[in-house]
């Protein structure tokens, strides 16, 4: 009867120890300080508080089933973009049917490319970059109106090329496809509007500006060029007024380029009616 007694107190035992490791929230291994549900410290060389070395070589899991390695704090499935930036996968070859491996299965080919599967079939990936930025436009609206002393936004362009389709005729403006570096010119040149008789006062000026929106904190986010009377491109003194504008922006994806006048010259001008003179281009570097 005592020996009966003694197996149902280990029984018991041993479920409260069970019992224990299932209530616990966070498992480790070779860490003693888990930070998710499960988390192995591949190195042994965490700390309380674990600095992004020791995380590089850490495998975590989350409550939401992602898969960390080097990164504590996943945001997908697999997520392995560590700051050691070394979040390589390695593919290898294989000989299933894509209908097998189901479709967005990627694979190595013994070619020397990546494959991906559409659930029918293996499709070579595009090996050739995307084609870069080269947009040019003009405009020759003389309806179109800049006030004294006031930065207009330039809003009539007639786009002449886009190789992305990154510029909106709608916006009037630029939305860069990646991060990287753009080079940037804008041209413009003002005429008196009707009936104005266009007099330009001495000591005036006429400012073009390449603008962006959305940049990170590190790009320039304005480039300015101010010309003075006489325009820069007339032979003979004339009641025309122009300027230009360059500069290489970095942009990172989603950021915007547009273009602004400003002038002093006392009265209300208008872009004069020649293409010609009022133009723009985007170059990606």
């Amino acid at each position: 009867m005592k020996k009966k007694v003694s197996i149902i107190y280990q029984l018991l035992a041993c479920t409260l120890i069970f019992s224990t490791s299932t209530i616990a929230a966070q498992t480790g291994v070779l860490t003693q300080n888990p930070s998710t549900t499960l988390h192995i410290d591949a190195a042994d060389d965490n700390t309380a508080t674990i600095s992004t070395a020791q995380a590089a070589n850490d495998v975590v899991v989350t409550t939401a089933g992602n898969l960390g390695v080097g990164v504590l704090a996943p945001v997908t499935k697999v997520d392995l973009r560590s700051a050691d930036q070394k979040g390589i996968i390695g593919l290898g070859t294989n000989t299933q049917t894509a209908a097998a491996a189901g479709a967005g299965a990627i694979r190595y080919n013994s070619g020397n490319f990546l494959e991906y599967s559409d659930g029918a079939n293996w499709i070579p990936m595009a090996t050739t970059a995307p084609p870069k930025v080269s947009i040019s436009g003009t405009t020759s609206d003389a309806t179109y109106n800049i006030s004294n002393n006031t930065s207009t936004r330039i809003r009539t362009w007639s786009v002449t090329g886009d190789t992305t389709g990154a510029f909106s005729s709608t916006n009037n403006e630029f939305t860069a496809p990646r991060n990287g570096f753009y080079l940037v010119s804008f041209s413009i040149t003002l005429g008196p509007n009707s009936g104005a008789g266009g007099v330009i006062n001495n000591s005036t000026f006429i400012e073009t500006a390449i603008e962006t929106s959305g940049v990170t904190t590190t790009t320039i986010p304005k480039f300015i060029t101010v010309n003075s009377y006489p325009a820069f491109q007339a032979s003979t003194i004339r009641n025309y007024i122009s300027g230009n504008c360059n500069g290489i922006f970095y942009l990172n994806q989603g950021s915007k380029i547009f273009f602004t006048v400003k002038h002093t010259t006392g009265g209300t001008r208008t872009v004069l009616n020649d293409a010609t003179l009022n133009n723009f281009s985007i170059q990606e570097l």
